[in-house]
């Protein structure tokens, strides 16, 4: 394995730490919160600090696909451009969600500044808003991401770039993540519950694994095509 990738692989370990520091401070209580318009006016601060976050963990999740897709590519190309093509979807409904997030945040103003005969109109109009950023963001962001990085952790078991135990970790991680998603979408779930945490610890816990596996040890320098 030459010089170039044992770099990107580096660069990659280092994005997917940086991508969970930035995912942690994405999370914006006062959007989430059922007096949502009070609470994001009064935390405006908070609102836009995560927005910020959540932009650059969208970057850095396109940035670990960009540098991954020529390293997996040779093993196959079908998975690798399906992973990256995912990755793409995925990044674009994050930042997607970012952008109702401070629409959002832009009508809880217009809201607690407003008198009686606006108010109606702008609360039914932040939570069609706020319905769709949840939607967008909790579930089908989740939902793509989530099955691209199963094309990817397949990809990983037909390369031996990096142990089975965690490629097979990766891919239940994900079909748990999918799932936390899917009972979102059905109400069974509520977002940033402790079950929908629960389910989607498994990712958070892989992605460290994989991040300082990456850093420390790097690629499998014997996998071969």
């Amino acid at each position: 394995m030459n010089y170039s990738i044992k770099k990107k692989e580096r660069i990659v370990g280092l994005f997917l730490f940086v991508g969970i520091v930035t995912g942690i401070f994405s999370i914006a209580p006062a959007i989430d919160s059922i007096d949502y318009l009070k609470e994001a006016a009064l935390n405006s601060n908070q609102v836009i600090i995560a927005a910020i976050f959540q932009f650059a963990m969208s970057l850095i999740y396109l940035g670990i696909a960009v540098l991954l897709y020529p390293i997996v590519k040779p093993y196959s190309k079908t998975l690798s451009l399906g992973f990256l093509s995912f990755r793409i979807i995925a990044v674009t409904l994050s930042i997607a969600g970012t952008i109702l997030m401070l629409t959002v945040l832009s009508l809880s103003k217009d809201y607690v500044g407003s008198n009686t005969e606006y108010i109606l109109m702008i609360q039914t109009l932040a939570d069609v808003l706020k319905s769709s950023r949840d939607v967008v963001n909790h579930i089908f962001m989740i939902l793509i991401l989530c099955s691209g990085n199963i094309m990817l952790y397949i990809l990983f078991i037909k390369s031996k770039l990096i142990p089975n135990w965690v490629s097979y970790w990766g891919i239940i991680g994900a079909i748990l993540s999918i799932i936390a998603s899917g009972l979102v979408l059905f109400d069974i779930l509520g977002i940033i519950t402790f079950d929908y945490i629960l389910l989607n610890t498994p990712t958070a816990i892989l992605d460290l694994i994989l991040s300082a596996w990456l850093i420390f040890k790097g690629f499998n320098k014997r996998a071969s095509l």
